[in-house]
């Protein structure tokens, strides 16, 4: 089988997600592969979207599933996520930063991540 430059990119984000959550890469990639071709743009006439195909319905349930599950996993992967669409929204990872906290709380937000991240990024070195 002969992919596009941008499915094997597609393919090669979902084998790394997948891998970080214990979940069959080849199985992943197939689901995708069946539902969008890899195409990230993809919408069905139902009004599923991108490369899994995933429904609102779908989405509300992960959503309410979360709450019951021992494992962190798709909390993980959902934060994730939605940091990714925050990034990809507001440009800088500030303005992404004070779009996740409660507006109440930027005052002290962002000074706590930018904290955290420099003690990380030397716990790292």
């Amino acid at each position: 089988m002969n992919l596009t430059t941008k499915q094997l990119a597609v393919k090669d984000v979902i084998e790394k997600i997948s891998i970080a959550a214990g979940i069959d890469p080849f199985w992943s990639i197939s689901i995708a592969m069946v539902e969008s071709s890899l195409g990230a743009l993809q919408k069905s006439s139902t009004g599923c979207v991108g490369v899994f195909q995933m429904s609102s319905i779908a989405m509300k349930d992960l959503l309410q599933s979360m709450s019951g599950l021992e494992d962190d996993t798709v909390d993980i992967l959902c934060g994730i996520a939605f940091l990714h669409l925050l990034l990809k929204r507001h440009k800088t990872l500030e303005a992404a930063t004070l779009k996740y906290c409660d507006p109440k709380d930027r005052s002290f937000y962002l000074n706590s991540v930018q904290t955290y991240m420099k003690i990380f990024e030397k716990m790292d070195t």
